[in-house]
């Protein structure tokens, strides 16, 4: 009987092991597919063109940046008062909320403009992902300009 028990243990610890590891693998495929998929609206952005962002973006979905709190629909109609030279995804990290909700978070560094004045050149960015029937869409979204490094101090003597 003894043995029984500890080979249904046994079992049952390889099993879980498997489980875990089918699960790590998808989540990690998961994560990949939420990196590409911010490079995709990045992209989308950079080039205006907003049936490609609408498809990344809920259609109810928020923003926030320095100017404050924008709805996606208000993005979209200024879309075109966005001039992108330059853009890159620096040191992109996936952090699970729960098994259909995840933050992809990461240091966006470029040249640009928004109505015509300069973009910040460092920002710090995240942006909510949900699952939503089958299909990973950005809920919210939210950039905070580096703040500008310290002046250095002048010497007293």
């Amino acid at each position: 009987m003894r043995m029984k028990i500890v080979l249904a243990g046994a079992l049952a610890l390889a099993c879980s092991g498997t489980a875990f590891a089918q699960g790590t693998s998808k989540m990690m495929a998961t994560e990949k597919a939420l990196i590409a998929n911010e490079h995709k609206m990045l992209d989308a952005v950079a080039k205006r063109d907003t049936a490609a962002f609408s498809s990344l973006v809920a259609p109810d979905a928020w923003s926030a940046d320095q100017s404050g709190f924008m709805k996606v629909s208000d993005f979209t109609k200024a879309m075109d008062q966005l001039m992108i030279a330059e853009q890159h995804i620096v040191d992109p990290k996936v952090s699970w909320i729960d098994d259909k909700s995840a933050i992809v978070t990461y240091t966006w560094t470029g040249k640009g403009t928004w109505m015509k004045q300069p973009l910040p050149e460092k920002v710090y960015v995240s942006t909510v992902w949900t699952e939503k029937n089958g299909k990973w869409i950005a809920v919210y979204h939210q950039e905070s300009a580096a703040a500008a490094p310290p002046m250095p101090m002048k010497s007293t003597k």
